[in-house]
């Protein structure tokens, strides 16, 4: 089961900001992954099944980037502003 966003985002809310950019680039990568994936015209059949499947991972990865981004803000305004 993958957590909410909030809990996502609780879970790394200490990293240094240095690595919360890293975070977000390694979701972007993930989303971009899924992606390919699920919309260049791939048979829905031939997509891995697993759990969660493809489209809950991407629902749930954007609502993460979602979350992360807004945090990152905040942190940015605290830290550097």
């Amino acid at each position: 089961m993958m957590p909410d966003p909030q809990s996502y985002v609780e879970s790394i809310k200490d990293y240094p900001y240095r690595d919360l950019i890293k975070e977000k680039d390694e979701l972007v990568r993930d989303i971009r992954k899924l992606e390919r994936q699920l919309f260049n015209n791939q048979d829905k059949e031939q997509i891995e099944i697993r759990y969660p499947s493809p489209d809950v991972e991407y629902q749930v990865y954007l609502e993460y980037l979602s979350a992360l981004t807004a945090y990152m803000s905040k942190r940015y305004n605290e830290e550097f502003e």
